[in-house]
């Protein structure tokens, strides 16, 4: 703000010509162009996987000028991270719509659901499997802070999925599901296990972990 002959005068801030535009100051045409550029990326991360995206083609993908694309995402890991993020919180919503109405169930229906699509979801994307081991190692802060929002969306989506069990056995138990299914991803992608294989075993896990702390 400056004084200008006894007045206040709000001077809008003017952000670097690299600064991204924060999510949360948006306009709705802009999260629309937004989520064009995350689906193009979703589509080349399947096709040539995620080490040969490259900005400009993400650009001619989408159809959003390549200047404009890094004014959403100011790094190609930033932009990655996103995109997973996206993908991974469409699942997240079907397992929640499918749960609506039914809190205070038995949850092992649920958790089970979650992760065979989640374990299928990721066969049938093999490139989207290694993307998410390789953003784990990412110290792009934009990236970083994106990939700790998508793990904290996972966490409040097992709250939801666990409502009924006792809640301090619920952190050890989301733990140990996702420990199992991290695993279990890992070595279908190097290939030392099957899928079904991969199913079987992470659906034993859950079953061991939800053993007696189910309503009754």
């Amino acid at each position: 703000m400056s004084g200008t002959g006894g007045r206040t005068v709000n001077i809008p801030v003017e952000r670097p010509d690299n600064a991204v535009i924060p999510l949360a100051e948006m306009t709705s045409r802009q999260l629309i162009r937004r989520a064009t550029i995350i689906e193009a990326v979703i589509d080349l991360i399947a096709e040539v996987g995620a080490d040969a995206v490259q900005m400009r083609d993400v650009s001619k993908r989408s159809g959003v000028a390549l200047a404009t694309v890094y004014r959403y995402f100011n790094s190609k890991d930033y932009l990655l991270a996103a995109a997973l993020e996206d993908w991974q919180k469409r699942l997240t919503r079907r397992i929640l719509a499918s749960r609506a109405g039914n809190a205070g169930l038995d949850p092992l229906p649920a958790i089970l659901d979650y992760l065979r699509r989640a374990q299928r979801a990721f066969h049938r994307n093999p490139n989207m499997t290694a993307l998410m081991f390789q953003m784990t190692t990412s110290v792009d802060p934009e990236a970083t802070a994106t990939i700790d929002h998508m793990n904290r969306t996972n966490s409040e989506m097992f709250n939801r999925l666990l409502e009924g069990v006792e809640p301090e056995d619920v952190p050890n138990i989301t733990f140990g599901l996702n420990s199992a299914l991290s695993s279990s991803l890992a070595a279908v992608l190097a290939g030392m296990m099957t899928l079904e294989e991969s199913l079987s075993r992470v659906e034993w896990v859950a079953r061991v972990l939800l053993a007696d702390r189910r309503p009754g």
